[in-house]
């Protein structure tokens, strides 16, 4: 935790969803994040508790039941 703040790792760790679901769904727009800020000479994302709540609240909405993977058509078992 930097000043009160987490990086994308234990956010993504807090929302339970890995690090690179939360990549993927920031590079595919479904999640806005913040922007980066240089801690030292490395760019980190850091996430308040506000967009903490703010992601949990999008994985549920995304992982809802019945959201699943579709079953292809025409392969049966």
């Amino acid at each position: 935790m930097i000043d009160g703040k987490r990086t994308s790792h234990e956010a993504a760790k807090r929302a339970g969803i890995t690090w690179r679901t939360l990549q993927r769904w920031i590079a595919s727009g479904k999640l806005i994040a913040p922007k980066p800020t240089l801690v030292g000479a490395v760019g980190y994302r850091l996430w308040s508790a506000r967009d903490v709540a703010n992601l949990v609240k999008k994985r549920k909405a995304i992982y809802q039941k019945g959201r699943g993977r579709r079953k292809a058509k025409g392969k049966s078992k």
